[in-house]
Formats: C-alpha cells, structure tokens, sequence
C-alpha cells in the first residue's frame, strides 16, 4: 500500500488586535505612516482622472495613455510645450487648441476634486475628535495621501501635530515656505492638493478661502494656472525620480529613512510601486514593524511576501507584525467621558 504523505500547510501569520501592538510598544516612541485606507471613507481614490469626465474619445485622455501617467501636471505641461512647438511652425490654430486643452485639464482636475473630495472641514467635524484621539498614540505622522482629511484635523487646536509651514509667512492667501528647521512632524511623502511649488521650487500651502479651501485650491488651479503636487507615476522608480526633483518631497523621504522605535503603517497594501517607501524603511533604524491590515485575511499572504522580499532584498533584521486595521477605530471612537 502506497503512504500517504500529507500536504504541508503554510502558516497564515498572526494578526493581533490594534490594542494589543499599542501594549507591546507602549515604551517606545511610534511613528504612523498612512495610505489610502485612512481616507477611503470620505474620499475616493479610485482615480481623480475617472472622476475628470473626460471622453473615451477625447485627445486629451489620449495623451494621459500615451504619456502612460495620471499626472495632470504632466499632460498640461506636455500640452503647453507643444503649443509652443506648433506656434514656431506656423501653426497657430493647432498652438491655440493646445492651449485651451491645457485648461480644460486644468478644468476636469477641479471637477474631479470637487466630485470627490468632502467640500469643507465641517463635512468631517464631528469625526474629527476620534481621529486625534487615534494620532495622539503617535509621535511623528507620514502620509501618501493628497487629499485634506490630514490637513484638516491638524488644525484642531487639540491636534499636537506641525506641518513645518510654521516659519512661513501668510500672503496671498498661502502660507510658506516650509523650512525644515521650523516644528514638523507631519511629512507628505507624495504631495497634497494643498501643496504648490513657487516659481523658485519652495514649496507653501494653500489657506481656506471665503468659499473654504477646495474653492481656493480650484482658484488656484484655474486663474493661476498652478497644479498641485503630488506624485502620481506609476513604477517606484518614477515616484523616486519625481520626489527627487522637488527638495520639499526630497526631504519627507530623508526623514522617513531616518526613523527609529517602533512603526506603524495603516491602509496601505506594500504594493512594488512603492517600493522606494519601503526601502527606506527596511534600511532605517526602527526596532518594529506594525502593519495594520483591513480585513486581514484577505490579502495576508501576498502583503506577507512582499514584506518578507523588502526585508531580505534590503539584508535587513526588521520584523514586522501584522495588526487587525478594523480595531483601531480611526473615525468612530466613542467621546471618552
């Protein structure tokens, strides 16, 4: 009679309660780094280009595929130059349709801001609360998030958290320039809507207008002519190239690679397009990594692998834990008494 040899099961890794991996870090200072399943209840990410309006025919969408990018920047610079291009051969209606294309990206970047993105801080005010109850755990604040949510609840007067913008100077309805001396434990890795580059590659903040600030960043976007930064390339490589090209970006990414004691990343999946985060990490000085994942079962395994090649890829001796997302309570803590 032939033996039976059984199958080998692989472990699925622990996943402890968001209590329990405050309790084993309790005397250690945390860092939190955030992705897109801290705001995915108030703001979409499916894609701000989905949310543009923008034609299946439209030239425009044409070049966002040619360009391979959701980068509006991009393309409206893209459509810029070749206006230029086409005015020095003579071919000034071409040059014109160019320019007004420009804007109408420009236009469908608004649209798509507006469509789906919570219009004022008073839209999140009564879940505000919860949400520093949660940061307060933390000493430092990373963030791959362009929308506000972040910006918004560290205006809270109870909010203990500096965006370095401190040392600035208020004008023109921005305040800036961040300096990196100036009081800063929130750092926007990839950008934000509220974040503009000056003339001169300073980077300031956009300030809540008449209309509150997604009209003022809109103004901004439309009347002058200026976009957003973020970091919207698709490869790890891409979004390092782009984090390079701008100090303010240069620097969030330095002082991620600098972090130390325990480390908590919450809503986002280790994808390979943003392995240079990771890096960074594995090559840092933490003692810990906390990965907080929704509905762990889920995508346990496939997060487990591509955590365990960084690690190994980086030669480093990093562990990491993995955290149940859904007991943290975010945005739904009850008021404390």
């Amino acid at each position: 009679m032939a033996l039976t040899i059984p199958k080998r099961q692989n472990r699925m890794p622990d996943v402890v309660p968001y209590e329990e991996a405050l309790k084993r870090t309790e005397d250690s200072e945390r860092t939190l780094l955030i992705g897109n399943g801290f705001s995915i209840k108030y703001f979409s990410y499916g894609s701000l280009l989905a949310a543009a309006g923008l034609k299946e025919d439209d030239p425009a969408l044409a070049l966002f595929k040619a360009l391979d990018t959701v980068d509006f920047e991009r393309v409206v610079h893209a459509l810029e130059h070749a206006a230029v291009v086409a005015h020095a051969y003579k071919n000034d209606k071409h040059s014109e349709q160019l320019v007004a294309d420009a804007d109408r990206i420009r236009q469908a970047l608004v649209k798509a801001v507006r469509d789906t993105h919570p219009g004022h801080r008073e839209d999140i005010a009564d879940v505000i609360p919860s949400c520093i109850d949660f940061l307060k755990d933390f000493a430092t604040v990373f963030t791959f998030n362009y929308d506000l949510l972040l910006y918004w609840v560290i205006l809270d007067k109870d909010c203990p958290f500096s965006d370095g913008f401190g040392l600035g100077t208020e004008e023109n309805g921005f305040r800036g320039p961040f300096h990196p001396e100036a009081n800063c434990n929130v750092y926007n890795l990839h950008g934000g809507l509220h974040l503009f580059q000056t003339s001169v590659g300073d980077v300031e903040k956009r300030l809540m207008g008449e209309n509150g600030v997604i009209d003022a960043i809109a103004r901004t976007i439309t009347q002058d002519k200026r976009l957003p930064i973020y970091v919207a390339e698709g490869t790890s490589t891409a979004k390092l190239a782009r984090i390079n090209s701008i100090p303010y970006l240069r620097h969030c990414h330095d002082q991620l690679g600098e972090s130390s004691g325990n480390f908590f990343v919450y809503g986002h999946s280790a994808d390979p397009n943003d392995a240079h985060v990771y890096d960074a990490l594995f090559n840092s000085e933490i003692e810990h990594l906390y990965f907080c994942l929704h509905k762990p079962t889920a995508k346990i395994e496939e997060i487990d692998g591509e955590l365990a090649r960084y690690k190994k890829r980086n030669d480093s001796d990093i562990d990491y834990t993995f955290v149940d997302a859904e007991t943290a309570h975010i945005w739904d803590r009850p008021p404390k008494k």
